[in-house]
């Protein structure tokens, strides 16, 4: 009884010489007989796990027409031909190739040979079996036949080639037998037909790598914290992007804000040293205090834009700033009212003006400003706080560390400033024809008109970027619309109080109202 199957043997030679020489597409012919049929079986078995594809097979008897297979094969572009046959019939096919003058087969035969090797006799049983599992392989060219190494099933699978004495065809290189070529790295294979062997390759794209150990025809996504270029066979991780306080950008941002409340207390106390003069007392007196602490108070959210972002950095970005600011344009808002009711209003409606002196209606409209916008705010950061958020589509090689602040949650928020940058534009523009040296109005219009550039340009960039930068040129956007009111419209002020004390007399502020007052009378 045997206990390997008569040709398990012999298919596990071929196939080995097949993986060997990397000839992936094959042709096989066998005749009727049991012991082909059977080695065709035990063929497509052996190489269903294997790279190996059957692009053509035929049972070859006396009738096949042999010119007509041979055209087959060769259109179909296999180089490498199986003959598993009885001699007759291999014989038959062999010779058929020499008339058709076949120059691309490899004709390479498994040869059961009756031989002495190491002192050994190697025989075969009357099956036709090797009774140690040894196969000689030999090469048939130009009419002549070479032993050219051998294989060893028996006790284990062992092999030898002496590729030097092959005569192959192809100028001395070893010939290819392959449906498609190897994919170039960093392509998968995308099957185009019924055979594993016949593909096409696409390239991974950024973001995508392909092991082709373990799947070669799938490109696999890196991971939110990896990316890779195109053609990549592995993830490289992502760098962590956010501005350092000890960055350039950080730095510069963080000295201008320190100089900023500088100025801001030094203008508090050359104010509150000249407060009982004309110049302080119409730059809104006692206001004049409550706008620079808020303006300061509105710094502190410059200081949340650098180092890496947390969850109350991300909130302490907005509210300071909003908030407070909110204060500053309010009372832009009353000052600027105030200064076209003591020269238009009050004089046509003198009632107005009482009722407002009376009920303090500057601070009222302050107060109903602050409140408002707490509740904005209280509302809009219960529904939707801000959070953090990492930005991995834009820059495949970085993850951009940032915040997330829906702007449909602080619309609210937003509506209100907006509203109220408004109300100064409508005051200011209904005192364009006041006496120039105290016009008061122009320059808060032109602190405003710095304002809208500011934000108009920072939503131009926030449009087209989205880097870590975007968070310095934030903090920017927050400095200019702070030093806009500080420069435009208290600078000058202090300019007269130290360069101009003339201006700076109630005789001056007196003689400019009388002179506007027989301006209009006319």
């Amino acid at each position: 009884m045997r206990t390997v199957l008569p040709n398990q043997q012999m298919i596990e030679a071929i196939v080995t010489m097949l993986l060997h020489f990397r000839w992936h597409w094959v042709a096989f012919l066998n005749d009727n007989g049991e012991y082909s049929t059977d080695g065709a079986d035990l063929f497509l078995k052996k190489i269903n796990d294997t790279e190996i594809c059957l692009a053509y097979s035929n049972e070859v008897n006396a009738n096949t027409n042999l010119s007509e297979m041979f055209k087959q094969i060769d259109f179909q572009k296999i180089n490498v031909v199986i003959i598993f046959a009885m001699e007759r019939t291999a014989t038959m096919v062999i010779q058929a190739a020499l008339n058709l003058k076949v120059n691309k087969k490899v004709l390479a035969e498994m040869k059961k040979s009756h031989f002495t090797l190491l002192n050994e006799s190697i025989t075969f049983d009357e099956n036709g079996e090797p009774k140690f599992g040894f196969y000689s392989i030999v090469s048939w060219s130009n009419k002549e036949i070479e032993e050219v190494g051998f294989v060893q099933i028996h006790p284990a699978v062992d092999y030898y080639i002496n590729s030097t004495k092959i005569q192959w065809f192809t100028n001395g290189q070893v010939p290819t037998s392959l449906c498609s070529q190897d994919c170039p790295v960093g392509h998968a294979k995308q099957l185009d037909a019924v055979h594993k062997c016949c593909f096409e390759c696409i390239i991974c794209l950024n973001g995508t790598y392909i092991n082709t150990s373990v799947d070669p025809y799938t490109c696999v996504n890196c991971s939110t914290t990896e990316w890779s270029t195109t053609a990549s066979t592995s993830c490289r991780p992502r760098s962590v992007e956010f501005v350092s306080f000890e960055d350039a950008p950080a730095i510069v941002t963080l000295f201008g804000t320190v100089g900023f409340v500088g100025l801001s207390l030094l203008t508090s106390v050359l104010f509150g040293l000249n407060y009982n003069t004309p110049v302080v007392r119409s730059a809104g007196g006692p206001m004049c205090f409550l706008i620079l602490g808020c303006l300061c108070l509105c710094s502190v959210s410059v200081f949340f834009y650098f180092g890496k972002p947390q969850e109350a950095s991300c909130i302490l970005r907005l509210l300071p700033f909003v908030l407070f600011y909110t204060v500053c344009l309010a009372c832009f808002v009353v000052r600027s009212f105030q200064i076209v009711s003591i020269f238009k209003i009050g004089a046509k409606y003198p009632s107005i003006q009482r009722w407002w002196m009376k009920y303090h209606g500057q601070w009222l409209v302050i107060a109903v400003a602050f409140i408002l916008q707490v509740l904005l705010m209280l509302i809009s950061y219960a529904s939707e706080p801000p959070k953090l958020y990492n930005e991995t589509v834009l820059y495949p090689e970085q993850i951009v560390l940032a915040c997330d602040i829906n702007m449909a949650a602080v619309s609210g928020s937003l509506i209100l400033c907006a509203t109220l940058c408004l109300l100064c534009f409508v005051f200011s523009y209904m005192g364009k024809e006041l006496p120039k040296n105290y016009n008061e109005a122009k320059a808060i219009t032109f602190c405003l008109l710095l304002l809208a550039l500011t934000w108009v340009i920072f939503a131009t960039i926030f449009i087209l970027y989205r880097g870590k930068h975007l968070q310095t040129l934030n903090a920017l956007a927050i400095l200019s619309s702070l030093y806009s009111f500080l420069l435009w419209y208290f600078l000058p002020k202090c300019c007269i109080i130290l360069l101009q004390p003339e201006k700076n007399t109630q005789q001056y502020f007196q003689g400019l109202i009388q002179s506007y007052t027989k301006t209009i009378s006319q």
